[in-house]
């Protein structure tokens, strides 16, 4: 059965692609819908962690949690003049940062952008059932619609779970641009 997505009755904020940046260094921002998943750790006697799939009112931020402090924000957003912390992703190319998330050493990440020629709510559909049929499981994705433009939508879904690799990837719907924008990350752990 189909997961449909959660309406927000707010406005969608995101201006286009050409906006996004990227960080791993903002702070936390409220968000408008959250979905928190389980995760394992690389570790024999481990913190409890948790992922974070959130989104905020111009996109998303990942949040991994160990115990109660929070050891890794991702944040793919159109900040406007926030953007001191942050970069225009490389689009189409694997970007990878070392430091240390939670026993992970290793942060990868990847967007691409792509026109949609055609109906946009049905590839908007598509996104969605792409999202569900990589989850790790029903309950390891989320899914927002914004009012006013057919197909304008959010969608993250959790699709790598194990000791040493944790994975998610996201989808941002402009209809007004016609366009898809696709991140795929995945924290690992590496000697």
């Amino acid at each position: 059965m189909r997961t449909l997505p959660r309406p927000l009755d707010v406005a969608f904020t995101d201006t286009s692609s050409e906006a996004l940046r990227f960080s791993l260094a903002h702070d936390r921002i409220a968000p408008l819908a959250t979905r928190v998943i389980d995760v394992p750790s690389r570790t024999k006697t481990p913190a409890p962690l948790a992922l974070e799939l959130t989104v905020i009112g111009s996109s998303h931020q990942v949040i991994l949690r160990e115990a109660n402090s929070d050891a890794l924000i991702e944040t793919f957003a159109c900040f406007g003049e926030d953007a001191r912390d942050s970069a225009c992703p490389d689009w189409g190319r694997e970007s990878v940062r070392h430091g240390q998330w939670a026993g992970f050493t290793q942060h990868r990440f990847t967007a691409t952008r792509t026109t949609v020629h055609g109906d946009f709510p049905t590839a908007a559909a598509e996104v969605l059932a792409t999202g569900e049929n990589l989850a790790v499981t029903a309950e390891n994705h989320l899914w927002v619609a914004f009012p006013g433009q057919a197909g304008a939508l959010t969608a993250l879904a959790l699709t790598r779970a194990e000791p040493g690799r944790i994975g998610w990837q996201s989808w941002h719907c402009y209809p007004q641009h016609e366009e898809i924008v696709h991140s795929s990350s995945e924290l690992r752990w590496a000697v």
